[in-house]
């Protein structure tokens, strides 16, 4: 059976989001719940913004709707207060007074009227949210679509799990915001697997000392004392 690459899987998962959402585009990503649970790594506002302008794992409904996320999310560094509102309520809708002029010119290039950001709770890891950002042509719809929110963010929950637990693992925001680096998140998820430290330096061309370097990092990360609440603490985080 040929396997269906990510980028197209999400795709039409969040195609069939449209439809029943009767919206023109939806953006998504997998982000952190609350950017300041992760200290250190995330820093202040500011730095998590130009940690969220480099992500890699941001999908969008069509090819258009991908550059637009992409375009956006260009704008959101002299956006500090707005990103702030987006990521502390679970509907926020983009405030035409307060988007930078730029913004507001390319998205009337694209017919766009407004945006509406949606953040569900990942049920099965509450640590994560889905971040949709519904994408509307015409203003009236806005007030349409906060009519019907409890069913919209109902059926939001629902694909968020389904994009979780089938693609959860290759979209992680921790990893994507190098959180944990692609390296430890590797290296625990053949531990895990049942490969010994030895196997997988030799696979890696590291020393134990680095393999164990690693995994210090990560117990540090995610306040585990030792492997198997690390691998706990993993598993509920989607890193496995």
């Amino acid at each position: 059976m040929t396997q269906v690459p990510l980028s197209a899987a999400m795709r039409a998962l969040l195609q069939q989001g449209c439809k029943a959402l009767q919206v023109d585009e939806i953006c998504y990503c997998y982000d952190v719940q609350t950017p300041s649970d992760w200290g250190q790594k995330m820093g202040s506002d500011m730095h998590h913004i130009r940690k969220f302008t480099k992500r890699r794992r941001l999908y969008a409904s069509s090819v258009k709707g991908l550059n637009l996320w992409r375009q956006k999310v260009q704008f959101l560094k002299n956006m500090e207060e707005v990103v702030g509102n987006l990521t502390s309520d679970s509907v926020f809708v983009w405030p035409q007074s307060r988007l930078p002029l730029g913004m507001k010119r390319y998205l009337e290039s694209q017919d766009i009227e407004d945006i509406v950001t949606v953040s569900v709770s990942c049920p099965v890891s509450p640590q994560l949210a889905g971040r949709f950002n519904l994408i509307l042509s015409r203003s009236e719809e806005v007030d349409e679509l906060l009519e019907r929110i409890g069913e919209v963010e109902g059926y939001l929950v629902r694909l968020q799990t389904q994009i979780a637990l089938h693609h959860g693992a290759e979209i992680n925001p921790l990893v994507d915001y190098n959180i944990v680096s692609p390296i430890s998140a590797y290296i625990l998820g053949h531990l895990a697997n049942g490969l010994d430290r030895e196997e997988i330096s030799s696979q890696l061309s590291l020393t134990l000392r680095g393999v164990d370097y690693h995994l210090s990092v990560l117990k540090q990360t995610l306040n585990a004392r030792n492997m198997a609440q690390l691998v706990h603490e993993a598993g509920k985080l989607r890193l496995l």
